[in-house]
């Protein structure tokens, strides 16, 4: 059964789930206590440009992933300060403008179709030792930030207004925060495709919540069930031969179904 475990693509594929999921798990339970799930959505469309444009010209995709996440930050910020538009309006415009581009691209440069579609998709193969390092990268800047200044990020998360009249500097921290979530799915994207990044970013927050009797076992119970849900993706992708993406989103659809159900009978 586990012999799986020698194949060297399955294990650097099992490295890279887990690191997003350590990631991930943490750094989108942010995201759902600010209530804003969709933006993942909207990087997402805003990445697809990066992707056709890296492809077209052979280049090195994390640096036009970095490119374009520093330039989605930066004209989120302009657009919110400088128009009367709001932060939800602002992210979609951007990602439906962003994608737009991209579509029109892909349909008058058929050398990157395929390529493309791996990206949408997924192909376990995709996953290199580069990959990995560059996630371990991540993983390490991003317990550094939540251990020095975990505290302040909460209190920005739970209310902005309350946290400025504490003296945060705000604005600092969401520029940072909105600025490390866009690198953070553009160096992850690779992993887990454009297709399926929202359901698993999103869910296992969503799920934590229903279980959790407190803020840090939302976190922890997050980043537990990302977890799980990638080891029991590999293999049963693997065993069962089935759509690498969908399984994962079924897994994570079940659990979801399960906490609805535990959270009406503990209310009950």
């Amino acid at each position: 059964m586990f012999e799986i475990l020698s194949y060297t693509f399955f294990q650097k594929a099992l490295i890279a789930g887990i690191l997003v999921s350590c990631i991930g798990g943490s750094l989108w339970t942010l995201v759902v206590l600010r209530r804003e799930p969709n933006i993942t959505h909207a990087i997402s469309n805003i990445l697809f440009l990066w992707i056709v444009i890296s492809l077209f010209f052979s280049g090195n995709y994390y640096v036009y992933g970095s490119v374009f996440a520093f330039l989605w930050v930066v004209f989120l910020v302009f657009l919110e300060k400088y128009s009367q538009t709001s932060r939800e309006s602002s992210k979609e415009i951007l990602g439906q403008i962003w994608l737009a581009a991209g579509i029109f691209f892909v349909g008058i440069l058929w050398n990157v179709q395929l390529d493309v579609f791996n990206f949408l998709f997924g192909n376990i193969l995709f996953v290199s030792i580069y990959d990995i390092i560059l996630l371990w990268a991540i993983f390490i800047v991003w317990c550094i930030w939540a251990v020095c200044f975990w505290r302040k990020i909460l209190r920005v998360t739970l209310s902005a207004e309350i946290a400025k009249s504490q003296g945060i500097r705000v604005p600092v921290y969401e520029f940072w925060y909105l600025l490390y979530l866009a690198f953070f799915i553009a160096f992850s994207i690779k992993i887990f495709w454009v297709m399926l990044l929202w359901a698993f970013l999103v869910l296992p927050a969503n799920i934590a919540k229903a279980y959790a009797r407190s803020i840090l076992w939302v976190f922890i119970l997050a980043t537990c069930i990302s977890i799980v849900s990638v080891v029991i993706w590999l293999f049963s992708s693997y065993f069962f031969d089935t759509s690498a993406w969908a399984t994962i989103v079924m897994i994570l659809a079940l659990f979801f179904m399960s906490s609805l159900l535990y959270k009406k009978r503990s209310e009950s």
